[in-house]
């Protein structure tokens, strides 16, 4: 197996990570309301403000909806970014590292959504670093971002088929 090979299943991994947990948000949409609801009105942390708490149902909505379209638009760029490595695996250096283009830029999408939604908003913004909700889906989000970084950061690295040894 050709290190090109591996960067090519890697994102594609990624891209079937990105829809199967998409499928799961929209197959669940009750129960993640439920929970988005938790995390927006700040339930079991200390210190958010009543300024901060968002307790709107259409705007629950909303929030909830950001994690299943990111995903969704994440793993068919991932998937995309896939296909295109594939076709140019024999091809030049060049061709390959720009085939790469669409399948990194799902990787970011998933990136930033992981980011943003559970670090940035529900874990700074809301607090749940202190309750037990939030220990759940933080150390996951957490977990997902270094797997994600660390196949993003693989996969960008430019590679030349032409050496045939590591040595």
């Amino acid at each position: 197996m050709t290190l090109r090979s591996i960067k090519i299943l890697v994102l594609l991994m990624v891209g079937v990570f990105c829809l199967i947990g998409a499928v799961f948000n929209l197959t669940s949409m009750e129960g993640d309301l439920a929970w988005v609801s938790l995390v927006v009105i700040g339930d079991g942390a200390t210190g958010v403000a009543d300024w901060q708490k968002i307790e709107a149902p259409w705007v629950v909505t909303i929030c909830w909806a950001v994690i299943p379209l990111s995903k969704t638009l994440a793993g068919l760029l991932c998937l995309m970014g896939a296909g295109k490595m594939w076709s140019a695996r024999h091809a030049d250096a060049s061709s390959f590292q720009g085939a790469k283009y669409v399948g990194l830029v799902g990787c970011g999408v998933m990136l930033a959504m992981l980011f943003g939604v559970f670090i940035l908003i529900a874990e700074t913004w809301f607090q749940q670093w202190q309750t037990p909700l939030g220990a759940g889906i933080l150390g996951a989000a957490e977990r997902y971002i270094v797997c994600i970084g660390v196949i993003t950061f693989f996969v960008y690295l430019p590679d030349d088929e032409s050496r045939t040894s590591v040595y």
